[in-house]
């Protein structure tokens, strides 16, 4: 009987975690193992897929997801690893792939050193393997986050690159000190701050005085973002973006603190990332020195803060600085368009969760303004008084006995 003729996929994969193990788990160790395999066992190799970097749990690695739209395609029929963790360390995509997919699409799947052959018949043994993957990456992901804590509780800086205005200390590990090529720039951005600039103007000014982005200055001392600034226009290098500002206006690391745990994983299966609330940060005081003090870092959070912006016509809503999002916190902004009469209020957040018509908010902010009047005897100011009367609650504030001479 002909054996069938399959056109196989090598799939290498090495996460971050298991590099610590040395050659015996290599991408040129699984390249050498699975060449051989599919040598001796007269199997024609369609192509090499490796994800190099990816952890076994995430099922949407770029060439495991390549692999797959070539066997959906019809090219690849046969999926060679050197073990079942190559694969995935997730049990219950695991049994999804090995049981499902691959018998649908009649892929004969092999896991060399385990003498795992679907054309064979899997071994009992497989899902307490997988389980034991699965485990594994568990284990491998508290012990990770364990040592993070610990070098974090010691004032060590864990990161790529250093914030701009700090590089890393050319002796110490973990730590940062005082770059006086560019921590100018930081003293720029907060001086303006101080004085009452707010982000989109700073913005503008770095942009105008040609002042270069962190990316840039990366760019040029290690090479990094190569893909953005190799053959960019000159103006790329002075395209500052108000987040960028005020990102470095939040960030404590400019006062010597570092923060951690802004974010986390949702879990060692699910990396997308969510933001955790400030009583779950870790601050850790002292870690640098400081570049702004802490007077004028706080000078600077108040005047963000109590910033209420302007629109087109000069004027600034009522509710500028005070109505957020119920479902995700973020502030909310007045908007409007050609296809309504009124204005409604939505959060500035990227994605957009709660919107609310303006006309609405009105009338309950003038009887929580009637009902503060009421309660405490004085007027909230001349303009905000007007609007109420305007609104057609005058009689309530009427009745409060407030006269204008009580202001």
């Amino acid at each position: 009987m002909n054996q069938p003729n399959y056109n196989t996929a090598l799939y290498m994969r090495l996460s971050r975690d298991d590099e610590g193990y040395g050659d015996s788990i290599s991408i040129e160790t699984q390249r050498t193992i699975l060449r051989k395999f599919a040598q001796d066992n007269q199997l024609r190799i369609y192509d090499e897929y490796i994800d190099d970097g990816w952890s076994g749990t995430n099922f949407e690695r770029p060439n495991f997801k390549r692999m797959m739209a070539d066997i959906e395609s019809g090219k690849v029929n046969c999926v060679v690893t050197k073990d079942l963790s190559r694969f995935g360390r997730e049990h219950i995509m695991m049994d999804y792939y090995l049981e499902f997919v691959f018998p649908e699409k009649r892929v004969r799947y092999i896991a060399v050193a385990e003498n795992e052959d679907t054309e064979k018949g899997l071994s009992d043994f497989v899902p307490f393997k997988n389980l034991f993957n699965e485990w594994f990456a568990k284990d491998t992901s508290r012990k990770v986050k364990n040592s993070l804590a610990a070098k974090f509780e010691a004032g060590e800086r864990v990161s790529a690159y250093a914030p701009l205005g700090y590089k890393k200390h050319p002796d110490v590990k973990n730590k940062l000190v005082i770059d006086e090529e560019t921590s100018w720039i930081i003293r720029r951005i907060y001086t303006l701050a101080f004085y009452g600039a707010g982000a989109a103007k700073i913005t503008r000014t770095l942009t105008q005085e040609k002042i270069p982005t962190p990316g840039w200055l990366n760019y040029q001392r290690d090479g990094t973002f190569a893909n953005i600034y190799r053959d960019a226009p000159e103006e790329k290098r002075y395209a500052w973006t108000i987040a960028q500002v005020k990102s470095i206006l939040k960030d404590e690391t400019y006062i010597g603190n570092t923060i951690h745990y802004r974010e986390t994983n949702i879990s060692y299966k699910n990396k997308k990332r969510i933001r955790k609330p400030q009583s779950e940060w870790m601050r850790v005081e002292g870690t640098q020195e400081a570049i702004i003090s802490k007077e004028d870092f706080e000078r600077v959070q108040q005047q963000i803060a109590s910033r209420r912006r302007k629109q087109k016509n000069a004027t600034t809503q009522i509710f500028a600085g005070l109505v957020r999002c119920a479902d995700c916190g973020w502030s909310m902004k007045f908007a409007t368009n050609g296809k309504t009469k009124y204005g409604i209020v939505t959060s500035v957040a990227p994605v957009i969760h709660s919107t609310v018509r303006a006309d609405t908010l009105n009338p309950t902010f003038a009887v929580i303004c009637c009902m503060f009047i009421c309660w405490h005897g004085y007027s909230i100011g001349w303009n905000r008084r007007n609007w109420i009367e305007d609104s057609g609650y005058a009689s309530c504030r009427k009745t409060s006995g407030v006269s204008r001479q009580q202001r």
